[in-house]
């Protein structure tokens, strides 16, 4: 280059030529950052046509350009993750660059090596009493590779190193929420659930590369870090919840004394060599600290796959050729309503599969409740299979007539009940005993033989048969259960971008409702596939879910009580069908779910050997629960004055504790607790401890006309282990569960709870 920097030209070339040619693009930053100029590396030299400055006041940069995406690079940090090889310009008396040799860990590094990624994306669906983990078809599974430590520790603030050792001597278990810290780095993953497993595989050790000086060795000052080490440990053993990686690895800093020497030293490079040497052992502590994770955990997507029919995915990508094998991450996207939402993405640090094995198979369990069970094998012939309220109430666990049975003293009818299990319920306590409540769904798969002109059209209608207390309620004629409402059916397609990479796209097809000879609310039956009529769908490959929600009703509108919902079939020009083959009614198998059975006549409107349509009756409520704790008694009466809890009490004392659990209709179990301090006093705990529904007397207690559960205590047995002191303090919770499912959830949002203390002393 000639003194007036006409352009800029770096004799560039490699250390040791690789073994394969590796494209290279260079890039030239001003001093700020910004991005002025981005060129091909031809031959043995990088020509940048910016002239007019000396070219020592800029940054230059260079990577390989085998991944395409490096195109888009518009700044440093976004250069960064493509592992760039930054230059140093030194101008010779002549006014020439001296030749710039990239170093041989560089030529080795971007040699890419391919990695195949297979797995799948399942969640658990309970169907009745069926529990099944199936393939999430469609769902977008984004793979990312987390740096190691090495690459990131140099940019890591000696503000935050110097933490490190405070929080490797004093882990607390669950580790304390501290103040945000003002961190520079992006947050890859917003702060997710911190978790007790660590994560999928066990992170392996890592032989130390960073340079460091003879300086890192100390001896330790004083015995206060590691008699705070011993004291920790002691405190986790004792701790059951706390993880056994955490024990495992305060046990192996107390075996090594360079480890504990490196961390006393107060010398922030001995503490980032510990680090990079025994990052292994430290993982499982900043694992469970959320503000460390921007500085010591940063990830990069390397592939974007899309699950199978069956829920699996397989994909092969490049990754940096480091003499290690690479370390994924997965989170997953679902189209939730024709959007992409995320619905599996947790924490990077505690889910990451260190050192994957390519080729190796990944199971993504999602439990988002909004992932349905889609994609079901197409049935053959003129079939109405009716499945299911929501995703897991199987009609054929709906109790569709009276059946009484005593619970806690009181006689209970289950009709118009499921038995569905849900989050948080009992197995015990979900032998019909749920009602539906909330926004209900009724779906059902129609066969390959539908819709045909004999078979088009559908409709559900209601009727009231008895109010909540099952007394009957007035005679009414079925009414439509649609009212009006326009129903979509959802498909996905493909489609190819201008890169060549498949996505998926959605569309949607409108059932309904449609008006036709003196019948309103009238959808159409959809066929087996949207390519075929009268969808007639245009896209690439259309497929869609084999159930359908075929109504969608807010029970809330209805009164609490039984009702009937009847399904009727109309042909192609809206006439109601009867006398209908009974065959062609399905509903699921009672233990199995799949396959189906030919639907019993308690589920029919019976016309001599055939049927008019399908029915089946099941209760709705929507009443909420209540909760309410009352003041300690100490022989029939109140002597607290005030809010403050304090329960002076004589010799002998009869010490009433006395709480309400209610539901208007008994749909609810409750549990009480007490608390003694931080005691944990089994003796005490089985005098007045206490679960079960709200319907009548529990363990100990008694319930009234009002649902107020009471029982007397004496002293000794409240105090317990404390009787000796003769005074307490106590902590009161009652939590009432609501038992109203929608089909997908139980309706939590209809609990209630309760929570108070008091304080047992001597008068």
């Amino acid at each position: 280059m000639n003194k007036s920097f006409d352009n800029i030209v770096i004799p560039l070339a490699f250390n040791t030529k690789p073994a394969d040619d590796i494209p290279l693009v260079a890039f030239l930053f001003s001093r700020s950052g910004k991005l002025l100029e981005k060129t091909v590396v031809r031959g043995d030299a990088v020509e940048f046509k910016t002239s007019g400055v000396n070219p020592r006041l800029y940054k230059v940069m260079v990577a390989p350009a085998t991944d395409k995406k490096i195109e888009a690079v518009q700044s440093i940090a976004e250069l960064d993750r493509f592992k760039p090889y930054e230059l140093v310009l030194d101008i010779n008396r002549e006014g020439f660059i001296n030749p710039i040799l990239i170093p041989s860990d560089f030529s080795i590094l971007w040699l890419m090596r391919s990695c195949r990624v297979r797995g799948k994306v399942i969640k658990n669906f309970s169907l009745g009493s069926v529990s099944q983990d199936r393939g999430i078809c469609h769902a977008r599974v984004h793979i990312c590779e987390v740096d190691r430590i090495w690459w990131l520790i140099s940019k890591i603030p000696d503000r935050i190193i110097s933490k490190i050792p405070e929080i490797i001597a004093t882990p607390q278990w669950p580790f304390p929420i501290p103040e945000p810290e003002p961190f520079e780095p992006p947050v890859f993953d917003p702060v997710g659930p911190v978790i007790s497993e660590l994560n999928p595989q066990p992170l392996p050790p890592r032989a130390g590369q960073f340079n460091f000086t003879a300086a890192s060795e100390f001896i330790a000052r004083s015995p206060a870090l590691l008699n705070r080490l011993t004291e920790r440990k002691q405190t986790l053993e004792e701790n059951a919840s706390a993880p056994a990686q955490l024990v495992a690895a305060q046990t192996a800093i107390l075996a090594s004394p360079k480890i504990l020497n490196q961390l006393n030293s107060g010398n922030t490079a001995a503490i980032r060599k510990s680090i990079v040497e025994n990052f292994a052992i430290f993982h499982p502590y900043f694992c469970h600290v959320p503000w460390l994770w921007p500085y010591f955990y940063r990830c990069d997507q390397v592939a974007l796959a899309y699950t199978d029919l069956n829920g699996a995915f397989d994909i092969t990508f490049k990754y940096w050729n480091n003499g290690d094998k690479p370390d994924l991450y997965f989170w997953v996207e679902y189209l939730i309503d024709g959007i992409w939402t995320t619905v599996y993405k947790p924490s990077v640090p505690c889910n990451t599969y260190w050192d994957y094995l390519c080729g190796s198979a990944v199971t993504i369990r999602v439990t988002d409740p909004r992932v349905r069970w889609e994609c079901n094998d197409v049935i053959d012939g003129d079939i109405v299979w009716i499945k299911t309220i929501g995703s897991s109430a199987s009609v054929s666990h709906i109790k569709q007539a009276d059946q009484y049975s005593i619970i806690q003293g009181k006689l209970f009818n289950h009709v118009g009940l499921t038995d569905v299990f849900m989050s948080g319920g009992s197995s015990a306590l979900d032998n019909y005993r749920r009602p539906f409540g909330g926004t209900l769904n009724f779906v059902v798969q129609f066969g390959s033989g539908l819709p045909a002109n004999g078979m088009y059209y559908y409709r559900w209608s209601y009727r009231q048969l008895r109010n909540a207390d099952l007394s009957n309620s007035p005679a009414t004629a079925l009414t439509s259960l649609h009212k009006g409402q326009a129903l979509h059916k959802a498909y996905t397609y493909e489609y190819f971008d201008v890169l060549g990479h498949k996505h998926f796209g959605q569309n949607t097809f409108k059932l309904g409702p449609v008006a036709l000879n003196g019948e309103d609310d009238l959808y159409i039956i959809p066929p087996a596939f949207p390519a075929s009529s009268p969808v007639n769908a245009a896209e690439l490959s259309p497929l869609w879910d084999q159930n359908t929600i075929t109504a969608s009703v807010d029970s809330t509108q209805f009164a609490d009580g039984l009702y009937e919902f009847v399904l009727e079939l109309f042909d192609v020009n809206g006439n109601k069908l009867a006398a209908i083959p009974k065959p062609i009614f399905q509903v699921p198998h009672y233990t199995s779910f799949a396959p189906s059975i030919n639907a019993p006549d308690e589920y029919l409107l019976v016309n001599g050997v055939n049927a008019d349509g399908f029915t089946m009756s099941a209760r709705v409520d929507n009443q909420r629960c209540e909760a309410t704790i009352y003041k300690i008694k100490v022989n029939g009466s109140e002597v607290s004055s005030d809010c403050c809890g304090f329960v002076p009490y004589p010799p002998n004392a009869n010490i009433e504790v006395a709480f309400r659990a209610y539901h208007p209709h008994n749909f609810a179990t409750f549990s009480f607790v007490v608390k003694k301090g931080t005691c944990n006093d089994a003796l005490q705990q089985g005098f007045t401890n206490v679960s079960g529904m709200v319907i009548g007397n529990a363990g100990n207690y008694t319930r009234d006309s009002n649902s107020i559960y009471r029982e007397g205590f004496s002293p000794a047995q409240l105090l317990g282990i404390c009787v000796a002191g003769g005074k307490a303090a106590f902590a009161e919770h009652v939590y009432v569960t609501a038992l109203a499912t929608n089909g997908y959830d139980r309706l939590s949002y209809l609990d209630a709870s309760d929570l108070a203390a008091f304080a047992l002393e001597q008068a």
